[in-house]
């Protein structure tokens, strides 16, 4: 006589007094770049498929419309089947006119995804410019013209812009050489 093992505890997964880190890890700015470019990459997944129906339907209804011109010639003088060749050739253009619907559907969806393309393309480089400007900030010595700069660069980041002539005073205080005006004594 045979009989079956009893299984008491069965763990599966993570033990019950460790938290999951990965999700925590990702700040909310990672999470939302990554629903951005799942999103774009789905969209762009969906405006190929939508060009390829297109490019089926209006073959096809190409095709059908053809079929209808070869049915209008073979059958040319017969009254009986007189209305065959119309309904063909009228179901083939309201399909290919189906398929250029697609495919007007997918060059704009196409047009959207090279715009928000072009849009990430300048926030990636205002992301460098930033870089690169708290890079030079840090080179700085001066602990006050450096917080002064980062706070600038703040500012620009925020989107928060001051007239060159107010940052110029907030950040370099004090007397400034002044240009040379034209006909003024030089010395």
């Amino acid at each position: 006589m045979q009989s079956a093992g009893e299984v008491h505890n069965v763990f599966i997964g993570q033990a019950s007094g460790t938290v999951n880190k990965a999700s925590d890890d990702q700040s909310l700015a990672k999470q939302r770049q990554k629903f951005h470019f799942d999103f774009l990459n789905h969209t762009l997944k969906q405006a190929e498929w939508t060009f390829r129906l297109s490019v089926w339907f209006m073959t096809g209804g190409a095709l059908i419309i053809l079929a209808g011109g070869v049915l209008a010639l073979v059958h040319a003088g017969n009254p009986d089947v007189s209305y065959l060749p119309y309904v063909t050739a009228l179901t083939g253009a309201l399909i290919t006119i189906g398929g250029g619907a697609l495919a007007v559907h997918s060059k704009r969806t196409m047009a959207n995804l090279t715009k928000a393309a072009e849009d990430n393309e300048k926030k990636i480089d205002i992301d460098h410019k930033l870089e690169v400007a708290t890079a030079f900030i840090d080179r700085v010595e001066d602990s006050e013209a450096k917080d002064r700069l980062n706070s600038a660069a703040a500012m620009k980041a925020l989107g928060m812009e001051a007239k060159p002539e107010t940052m110029v005073d907030r950040l370099l205080p004090g007397e400034q050489p002044r240009e040379i005006e034209p006909g003024s004594p030089t010395g």
